[in-house]
């Protein structure tokens, strides 16, 4: 079992467009697997009020290692558009840093063009690969202070600027989204949950 010292609190963010409109979009598969991760906390997370603060942020006990007794976690949804989410992103990453000190550690869950459905890739540091939402982030935060979880969502066969905008704004297919649900959330729990008890960066 690891050591207490190194637990760390997550802040775990997503990326995609705001309202209903784009609620189901493969661009905003971040924020969907966001909800289930909300979900699945059984009401143990709270809403917290920031001022200004352009998204929703809930707080509460960690579910993620049943042996964690009272630990504590925090998700946030950005309310703006995927190209300027950075600036609440960095928001609430300081209130995180404030309230969890040198345990925190913020998490990006993000759509990948360049993964096939069904997979996971999570890495720290390095470019933002033409992702509008993770180069905003970039502005405010250096790319090597946080973890970016890519969820593959497939890529269309042509790479038309304009064919490729209308896939990602297209809904997740529901066959898509089983894949995803029956692959990528489990292992992404998993993964989380060894971020947490410090087994991996």
């Amino acid at each position: 079992m690891a050591s207490q010292q190194l637990n760390r609190n997550l802040l775990i963010c997503s990326l995609g467009n705001p309202g209903l409109k784009y609620a189901k979009n493969r661009h905003s598969i971040g924020h969907i697997l966001l909800d289930f991760l909300v979900a699945d906390h059984n009401g143990q997370l709270g809403r917290v009020h920031l001022p200004s603060l352009d998204g929703d942020l809930v707080e509460g006990i960690s579910s993620l290692n049943t042996g964690l007794v009272g630990h504590r976690i925090a998700l946030f949804k950005p309310s703006t558009y995927m190209n300027v989410s950075g600036t609440p992103i960095a928001k609430a990453w300081q209130w995180a840093q404030k309230k969890y000190g040198q345990s925190s550690r913020l998490v990006i869950l993000h759509d990948e063009l360049d993964l096939s459905v069904g997979k996971l890739r999570t890495k720290v540091g390095g470019s933002s690969r033409g992702h509008n939402g993770l180069k905003s982030i970039t502005t405010y935060i250096d790319p090597d202070q946080f973890t970016k979880f890519g969820i593959g969502i497939g890529r269309p066969t042509s790479r038309s600027p304009d064919i490729v905008a209308d896939y990602v704004l297209r809904n997740v297919p529901s066959g898509d989204m089983t894949v995803i649900m029956d692959k990528v959330y489990p292992q992404l729990w998993h993964i989380l949950a060894n971020l947490e008890i410090g087994n991996t960066k």
